[in-house]
């Protein structure tokens, strides 16, 4: 009876949370959109060699797509600059993947003002492309060059490389997430991973905000390869609660840099999990408004810990500046969980298997489930969760303090809600992540069984 009266308020509240969100945007029949630079694909049998027609320009191809389309891109060479206006577009190469021996796509923007890619529509995906800056400066307007320009909300840019030009003397940037120019001006909740991103001047990875109205949020900075970049690998600038975690930055000339003011501070930003080796500095704080810099459980490519002139002189890693706080740190390169508190979770309390719709405009309930030290209603940050194959993926849509205790051990737990066209599933996946924080900003993760259906 306990469980079916959960499951009854758990479905109400569901309801209320679809109603308030609507349906607006949708689209019930997502079309494949063929790009080849030869014009002419197999589209039936998903292959680039064939006899139907294909787009020749990838902006042909989003100009045609409607919100929720998938754009495939051929292996090949396209000249162009990139405008994505639209949403829930997924844009990606043949393979999905710029980081393996297949053959390449690649992009070559004829022009890199604002940038090469400009992203201002919302949870979009652009992934598996080669970016490389081939454009010289006209000799009377020399700009910094921009690869990908990030202004929207919850988009993924995943599994590109990105090469720059090297010292040209200017500020270039490989990834840029800065809002302004569309919505509220403030790009939210966007994934920055498993990018390749290199020989840059200025900015490997740049978030960056000015003002409230010019500003990026909740931006997540993950797994990407960092190397070989004069400039600074990662910087993140007055751009609260992003989260830096499980690079490889090497060979910079500054791995991670922060900077925050008293107009606009970085509040709740967190270095982890990152391997820091061989750079010129291991990182840089330049806040002016006293804000120290979160960098513990980083490696910093020596088990004796990051370089420092008064808190660490024996440390044989690479350098950290003042006012960072890298204690502790890993004394071996990261594993693939990141020191955390790990937390319980059951998807869909009270139904097994847990079955999540592969990209469906639903609610996916997750409980966080209470124990002795860990009292979920009160210790976790309700506006800090994310859910998906890696736990970085769906931001919450909202919670339920009111749903009791869930598995019977007599605590409260908490239900919150997330929607599951925003998880990143795919049908292999068997395992389901919510990570998290409490709201003293301890790292929480919780993982349980999935079955992904059509």
């Amino acid at each position: 009876m306990l469980r079916s009266l959960a499951s009854i308020t758990i479905l109400a509240f569901a309801v209320l949370i679809l109603f308030h969100l609507g349906t607006r945007g949708s689209n019930p029949n997502p079309q494949q959109l063929w790009v080849d630079d030869d014009g002419t694909v197999g589209a039936a049998s998903r292959s680039c060699d064939g006899a139907d027609t294909a787009y020749l320009r990838i902006q042909a191809a989003i100009e045609a797509a409607r919100d929720g389309d998938e754009i495939i891109v051929c292996p090949g060479i396209y000249v162009e600059q990139i405008d994505i206006h639209r949403n829930r577009l997924s844009i990606h190469s043949f393979d999905r993947s710029a980081l393996d021996p297949s053959p390449d796509t690649l992009l070559r923007p004829a022009e890199l003002v604002p940038a090469g890619v400009w992203i201002l529509g919302d949870g979009n995906t652009f992934e598996g492309f080669v970016i490389e800056d081939k454009v010289p400066d006209p000799p009377a307007h020399p700009h910094p060059h921009t690869l990908i320009l990030v202004q929207g909300d919850r988009n993924i840019i995943r599994a590109n490389r990105l090469i720059g030009r090297g010292n040209a003397g200017l500020p270039d940037t490989g990834i840029m997430v800065h809002g302004a120019d569309v919505g509220n001006g403030v790009a939210e909740s966007n994934q920055v991973a498993e990018n390749e991103i290199l020989n840059l001047a200025g900015h490997g990875v740049l978030v960056l905000s000015l003002a409230p109205g010019r500003a990026a949020y909740w931006t997540t900075v993950a797994r990407n390869q960092v190397h070989d970049n004069p400039g600074s690998g990662i910087t993140i600038d007055r751009s609260p609660y992003t989260q830096v975690e499980g690079n490889r930055l090497t060979r910079n000339g500054i791995a991670l840099s922060f900077h925050s003011d008293a107009s606009f501070p970085g509040t709740g930003t967190v270095f982890r999990c990152n391997e820091i080796t061989g750079n010129a500095a291991g990182a840089r704080n330049t806040a002016t408004d006293g804000v120290v810099m979160a960098a513990a459980f980083n490696w910093w490519g020596d088990a004796a810990g990051p370089f420092h002139d008064l808190r660490n002189p024996s440390g044989r890693g690479d350098r950290a500046g003042d006012h960072i706080d890298f204690e502790p740190w890993l004394t071996g390169p990261p594993g693939p969980v990141c020191p955390l508190l790990q937390i319980r979770i059951d998807i869909q309390p009270g139904v097994a298997p847990n079955r999540i719709p592969l990209n469906h405009s639903v609610l996916i309930p997750v409980a966080i489930l209470s124990n002795p030290s860990f009292m979920a209603i009160v210790d976790l940050d309700r506006t800090r969760m994310t859910f998906g194959p890696t736990g970085t993926e769906a931001p919450v849509v909202g919670c339920q303090t009111t749903a009791g205790d869930l598995n019977g051990d007599g605590l409260a737990d908490l239900l919150c809600y997330f929607r599951a066209d925003q998880m990143g599933f795919r049908l292999e996946h068997t395992e389901g992540v919510l990570r998290g924080q409490t709201r003293g900003g301890v790292p929480v993760e919780g993982r349980d069984t999935v079955q992904i259906v059509p």
